[in-house]
């Protein structure tokens, strides 16, 4: 379970990234962040991880509340949030599995069960047959389904995707989608932020959506406003 209870964050030109939000969000939840650009959505995302710190409030990551964790227990809090970013950052010349291979290593994980979490992440993403690729021969929605592979290896119970569609043709938006949708039934808890309203409104999810970083809407029933066309919709 994640909560956010009253957090704002003021810096020091004065002007707020998030004011007094308050949400809850269950484990094996699915749930958008909308808003305009400069809404908030990116400082929301950083505090699941403690990039960033709420000026005030309070966020519970289970049971553990994160302004109270020492700097030196905070790789602690990330090994268990997988993030996919918009733009993604990989090892240079090194092939896609070493790229996914390496967090692995970061994170500790027993050498014993590599090979293994390594197929599992591959298989789900189905880039198994581009292990060997270096990322840069892959085109930018094969380098994507590697970063959620890398994300999910350790498997995470927390998944944070800021933008993770952007930069993608329409069919490989869909793509994507239907990836976090897959990992998302597997039990793992999925916090989406996106402009796309139209992949918003196709698949419906529980959405937050923020305004000049206030909280203006939490609706289960989904959909990228409150004045959604029905039709703006892909074929799923």
């Amino acid at each position: 379970m994640i909560k956010f209870t009253h957090i704002s964050k003021k810096y020091d030109d004065g002007n707020y990234g998030l004011k007094d939000v308050s949400f809850k969000i269950e484990q094996g939840e699915f749930v958008y962040v909308v808003g305009k650009s400069g809404a908030g959505k990116s400082t929301l995302l950083k505090m699941f991880n403690r990039e960033e710190m709420p000026t005030s409030g309070e966020i519970l990551m289970g049971n553990v509340k994160i302004s109270r964790l020492k700097n030196n227990q905070v790789y602690k809090l990330r090994r268990q949030v997988g993030v996919i970013r918009q733009k993604d950052l990989f090892l240079p010349n090194r092939s896609a599995y070493e790229n996914v291979e390496y967090v692995l290593s970061a994170c500790e994980v027993p050498k014993e069960e590599w090979d293994k979490r390594i197929l599992d992440a591959f298989t789900t993403v189905g880039m198994w047959n581009f292990r060997e690729h270096r990322t840069y021969e892959l085109s930018i929605g094969q380098q994507k389904k590697i970063a959620i592979a890398r994300a999910i290896v350790t498997s995470p119970p927390v998944l944070i995707a800021d933008e993770a569609t952007a930069n993608l043709d329409n069919r490989s938006a869909m793509d994507i989608m239907k990836l976090f949708n897959k990992i998302n039934r597997k039990g793992m808890t999925v916090v989406f932020a996106t402009h796309d309203s139209t992949m918003v409104n196709t698949l419906r999810r529980r959405t937050l959506e923020l305004s000049y970083g206030n909280l203006i809407r939490d609706d289960k029933k989904g959909g990228y406003s409150a004045t959604n066309d029905p039709k703006n919709v892909y074929v799923w």
